[in-house]
């Protein structure tokens, strides 16, 4: 039986559609299944480069680890590894405990050391007063609930001490600087309470708060560094006193005094950062341990 020219025509048309939907859904199955694919790949990386962070973690927190020792850097950049960064937080200022000693002085140095001016400085001290200090009494330029309602953030200040440096980015006036200053966050600590130790100190620090010279900086870090002429190493030089290191980098009346005013030769608590790798992808852990209780952990953060 032969067919009616239409139905022909109205066959072949639906075979042809058909065929198109059924390559279609193959594109489209073959699509989700890559998907999917690549879905595990990127989960197996994430799970492999967290374990190479981990490890990097566990060499960190032994506490004969050295800073620099070839151990914490292994693998290479295309396939899978970790690099382990060791620093002190006593090197670092605490808020929570200069606000405490109602000290000024050392956020005005650094703030100046950034650029800000007087009035911008006085606001950002005076907001994160009012975020730290347990009472509602608005200080001159600062900031209470009233202030953070009418700019839409109903709830703050917690009035208490900081829990994290991040916080910092939601004080009031204080946000403005820390905005323009890109590794602000290397400079503060929450988990060592004390004067900046000398012991561990950088060159912004010591450059901001007692306005040591380039070459005064570089002598203490020789001082400090030992025979091997590497920091935070087994031979390091302990610091005898913050008035012998004056007298040995010269310093000036005004160095001097900040010196005494900001910093001490004591004090260390570790911050190991590690960074795991699995083909592009990262993951890094940061912990805070105190060097003179192995195994306990202060701060551990993922990202």
């Amino acid at each position: 039986m032969r067919l009616h020219p239409d139905r022909r025509g109205i066959a072949l048309s639906l075979v042809l559609w058909c065929l198109a939907f059924l390559a279609g859904l193959v594109i489209l199955t073959g699509g989700l299944v890559r998907g999917w694919l690549d879905s595990e790949s990127q989960a197996g990386k994430r799970f492999v480069a967290r374990q190479m962070a981990l490890n990097g973690i566990a060499l960190g927190l032994h506490p004969s680890m050295e800073p620099g020792h070839p151990l914490l850097r292994h693998g290479d950049r295309e396939s899978e590894g970790y690099e382990v960064v060791i620093d002190s937080e006593a090197a670092k200022v605490n808020p929570n405990f200069w606000i405490a000693q109602g000290n000024r002085k050392i956020f005005h140095r650094l703030f100046a050391a950034w650029g800000a001016n007087l009035t911008a400085s006085d606001a950002a001290i005076d907001a994160l007063q009012d975020w730290i200090d347990a009472d509602d009494l608005l200080s001159l330029n600062g900031a209470e609930r009233g202030e953070y309602e009418r700019a839409g953030r109903p709830g703050f200040p917690p009035n208490e001490p900081l829990r994290h440096v991040r916080e910092m980015e939601a004080v009031l006036s204080l946000a403005p600087l820390l905005a323009g200053k890109e590794d602000w966050r290397g400079l503060f600590t929450i988990w060592y309470s004390g004067k900046v130790s000398l012991q561990h100190a950088d060159e912004p620090l010591l450059s901001a708060l007692a306005e040591l010279t380039p070459l005064q900086c570089q002598s203490l870090r020789e001082l400090r560094a030992g025979q091997d002429g590497i920091e935070d190493t087994s031979d390091d030089l302990p610091l005898e006193s913050v008035a012998a290191v004056a007298d040995f980098l010269g310093a000036g009346t005004n160095q001097r005094a900040a010196l005494e005013e900001f910093f001490d030769t004591s004090g260390n608590i570790r911050r190991i950062e590690s960074t795991g790798w699995c083909g592009g992808v990262r993951h890094t852990i940061i912990v805070i341990a105190p060097e003179d209780a192995p195994g306990r952990i202060m701060s551990w953060e993922e990202k």
